[in-house]
């Protein structure tokens, strides 16, 4: 995008009103809505929201609930490097996305020391904007040309668990996902998954208290591999040996490849304490405790032989300890 500007500024504000009702003690009926308005482009747009919940006993409660959203912003990010990632706003000419979402879930409390939420979802989305990746030269361009249109949509579920056992707490988080795109300039129209689908998603958090003044955490996340579109090949075309060739890139589909899953382990030990009448806190922590090489991204070089190598980057390489003192006054 180099010699095109694209700071722009916009009022973005929005009014949201709630009713509920509770026909009887078992049923709760909340319904709203939201008005919201973007300045670039004057557009006005109306969102309702219903949700109903119902108490199947003191410990188990359904919820279902569905509503319209829009979404004013899009994510420019390169396919490779997300460290440059900006977003970019709608404008006059070019319409905010919108999507239907519809939810349903279980809230499961069986007693004081334990917590289960289970969500299924499906959203669509409408007007999806985004950054043209095939534009050859952005020099000259209306603001609203450097867009492609299409559409997507996401589903799954999550699974919360939260539990308290005399010294020990911590939670399990788990997503099973689907996110879809497509527009009519990439993979013929085809579906394909943008950069940030995750399919799998777990986090799990542990506590224990040590001592009254000592406290022991850990922390262990893992995901799916970033979807990114791998290099397939190379060809050079020239009308002969004596004079300058030009070269292009095959690839394979958009976001065809992943990374390998992401995965890492984070563990520290909290001493709580005062120091002079103020409130103090040691924290001792290793970051990537047992040194997976999660891959950033992977970096193609191509040969003169038409080959193409690849390293890989880490994202961090090494176990890192930190340390940190802090009081409160």
């Amino acid at each position: 995008l180099e010699g095109l500007n694209l700071e722009t500024r916009a009022l973005y504000t929005n009014l949201f009103g709630e009713y509920i009702f509770r026909p009887t003690a078992d049923w709760t009926v909340t319904s709203g809505l939201r008005g919201a308005y973007f300045s670039d482009g004057s557009f006005v747009r109306i969102e309702p929201r219903l949700s109903v919940e119902r108490r199947l006993s003191d410990q188990l409660y359904a919820q279902v609930g569905t509503g319209r959203y829009h979404q004013f912003l899009t994510l420019v990010t390169n396919e490779a490097f997300s460290g440059l990632d900006v977003w970019l706003s709608a404008a006059e000419n070019v319409r905010p996305s919108y999507g239907d979402q519809v939810v349903a879930g279980l809230k499961f409390t069986p007693n004081a020391g334990i917590r289960v939420e289970w969500e299924a979802y499906y959203r669509t989305m409408r007007d999806l904007f985004s950054l043209n990746p095939f534009l050859p030269d952005v020099a000259g361009l209306a603001y609203e040309d450097l867009f492609h249109v299409g559409e997507g949509y996401a589903t799954g579920s999550e699974v919360f668990i939260q539990g308290w056992i005399g010294p020990f707490s911590g939670f399990v988080g788990y997503t099973f996902g689907l996110t879809k795109r497509r527009f009519p300039t990439i993979n013929e129209n085809a579906y394909y998954p943008p950069k940030y689908d995750r399919t799998h998603d777990l986090n799990v958090t542990g506590t224990a208290r040590i001592t009254k003044k000592w406290e022991f955490t850990s922390v262990f996340s893992y995901a799916t591999g970033q979807a990114y579109t791998r290099p397939a090949s190379r060809y050079r075309l020239g009308n002969s040996p004596f004079e300058a060739e030009d070269t292009d890139v095959l690839v394979s589909p958009f976001n065809g490849a992943r990374l390998p899953a992401y995965h890492r382990l984070d563990i520290g030990f909290t001493r709580r304490g005062k120091l002079f009448g103020a409130e103090s806190e040691l924290q001792l922590q290793v970051i990537n405790a047992y040194n997976r090489r999660n891959i950033w991204f992977y970096f193609y070089d191509f040969q003169q032989d038409g080959s193409i190598t690849r390293d890989v980057v880490p994202q961090i390489p090494v176990p890192v300890p930190n340390i940190s003192y802090t009081l409160r006054f």
